[in-house]
């Protein structure tokens, strides 16, 4: 006996048949509490409170915008917008003006920057108001007890005795800013000590 056979195209009519009768039937008995209720042409009118909505249209309302070159830690400055809200910077975007920014001899940039910006340029509000943020002056332990040390010099022991061979496992300390004013001006202060004269150029030299 020849067995049935069935061609592809009668297959695939039979499954797309039914692939919509069985989308039908999930339709009426799955999504039929989507219908509009009985005397009601338009359920949008009919909705008791549509306020929600307004959370999601005010979100990026803002007060004020400002422009600025953003270089963190690249030299690609490039030109963004941030958008202010209460006092608070709230986002970032590109300002697509790269076309018509210029230096002071009047060279421009072209408009092929545009979108000019990157992910970290666009977060950077966070460096600003994140609850992370950093606060307060800060000081690395080791660089603080050498610095109270009057600057000795660094030889093998006395890097690992300050931790400047063990970057990121040293601790930091808070300090207030006339301390870190302080020890700053120390530091650059010791730096023209060390490295000035002949002395200095030798140590350099080596």
């Amino acid at each position: 006996m020849t067995a049935n056979r069935v061609s592809r195209r009668t297959f695939l009519k039979l499954s797309s048949g039914a692939a919509v009768g069985a989308a039908a039937f999930y339709a009426d008995a799955k999504l039929a509490f989507l219908q509009p209720g009985p005397g009601i042409s338009n359920p949008l009118e009919q909705y008791p409170n549509r306020d929600w909505e307004e959370v999601y249209r005010d979100q990026y309302r803002y007060d004020r915008s400002f422009t600025f070159v953003c270089a963190p830690n690249d030299t690609h400055n490039c030109r963004l917008r941030g958008f202010i809200r209460n006092g608070i910077l709230t986002r970032i975007e590109q300002n697509y003006d790269s076309g018509r920014i210029g230096d002071l001899d009047g060279n421009t940039s072209t408009v092929q920057w545009n979108p000019r910006g990157c992910v970290k340029g666009f977060t950077f509000q966070r460096r600003v108001h994140g609850p992370y943020r950093l606060k307060h002056p800060m000081i690395r332990a080791g660089w603080k007890r050498w610095a109270d040390d009057d600057f000795p010099a660094l030889d093998e022991t006395t890097r690992s005795e300050y931790k400047f061979d063990s970057r990121g496992t040293d601790t930091f300390e808070r300090i207030e800013w006339d301390d870190a004013y302080n020890y700053a001006a120390r530091g650059m202060v010791a730096i023209a000590d060390r490295y000035s004269g002949d002395e200095g150029a030798a140590v350099l030299a080596d």
